[in-house]
């Protein structure tokens, strides 16, 4: 095993892991598969093409969270992360009193070509790589406040 553990290590029973991934509505038991890259140290999601093949997805399991406080003004800002984002959470200061735009780097005040908004205490999760397509907040008044987190 990669973790270095033995079965008798293991962190949850078989049993626990049968009951907690029953899907009621199809009758199954819903798992992901993954299997072990050694070359890189990594698990890697399996996934099965249009012939019911399997296909090994090359992108590695998020390994990583980062992210912090955003003050957000009546200007576009870019929402920056460290690494290769997967999935942005994005969430509104409960004590903002104006929205949030989020959207491309031409978002305004006024909403103008916003993907979405945030009012206070509202937040959003959105699957991105960041890389290729950045993400801005801009919002309708000034001193307002989002809280950004990625899993990289």
């Amino acid at each position: 095993m990669a973790t270095g553990r033995d079965a008798s290590q293991a962190k949850y029973s078989e049993q626990n892991i049968l009951n907690s991934t029953y899907d009621k509505d199809f009758d199954i038991l819903a798992i992901e598969m993954v299997g072990y890259d050694s070359s890189a140290s990594a698990l890697r999601r399996v996934a099965v093409n249009s012939d019911g093949e399997f296909v090994v997805n090359t992108e590695p399991i998020a390994t990583g969270i980062n992210g912090g406080p955003v003050n957000v003004g009546t200007t576009a800002v870019e929402l920056t992360f460290t690494g290769r984002t997967k999935i942005i959470s994005i969430k509104a200061d409960s004590t903002n009193t104006g929205r949030v735009w989020f959207g491309s780097a031409s978002v305004d005040s006024s909403g103008t070509n916003a993907y979405g908004e945030l009012t206070a205490d509202s937040s959003v999760e959105i699957e991105l790589d960041d890389t290729s397509t950045p993400l801005y907040v801009c919002a309708s008044t000034a001193s307002q406040k989002v809280y950004k987190a990625a899993l990289t």
